[in-house]
């Protein structure tokens, strides 16, 4: 094969595959998240950028104009649906901010929006670490490898 079926090949080999693995099921199956589970996986996946409590004032989080979750007129502006599909799709290819549609349902973001981030407040960490059993913190759940 000369170099250039070969650079060919290889690009149609790799669109191929990403589009097998875009097919792949959301999130896998099985009984959904517990608002404390969730908790834990916004303390792994989301609290570099957006702070412990939400408030989004990491030095990453200000770097890449983190939505501050503790900022109750900005959050006003933003329906539960917009906020769904943000987690669930990332930001600008996922460069800015990762897609989690891989980690978590629509119904498990759905909660996350309404039970958790909407009731964020600044100076009050996320994870309310004295409602989580040490056992759950051991186990928490890591972001996925793509990220």
């Amino acid at each position: 094969m000369r170099p250039r079926r070969q650079y060919h090949a290889a690009r149609l080999f790799l669109f191929l595959t990403s589009m097998a693995v875009s097919m792949l099921p959301a999130a896998l199956p099985g009984p959904p998240r517990t608002e404390q589970e969730l908790r834990i996986f916004y303390q792994r996946a989301c609290a570099t950028c957006h702070g412990e409590d939400g408030s989004a004032v990491s030095t990453s989080g200000k770097n890449l104009k983190g939505r501050d979750f503790t900022a109750e007129r900005a959050m006003s502006k933003s329906t539960d649906q917009a906020l769904v599909k943000t987690i669930q799709n990332g930001i600008y290819f996922g460069l800015d901010m990762p897609s989690y549609k891989r980690d978590l349902t629509h119904e498990e973001t759905l909660l996350l929006v309404q039970n958790i981030l909407r009731k964020a407040r600044r100076g009050e960490s996320i994870l309310a670490q004295s409602q989580v059993p040490a056992e759950k913190r051991a186990q928490a759940i890591p972001p996925s490898d793509t990220r």
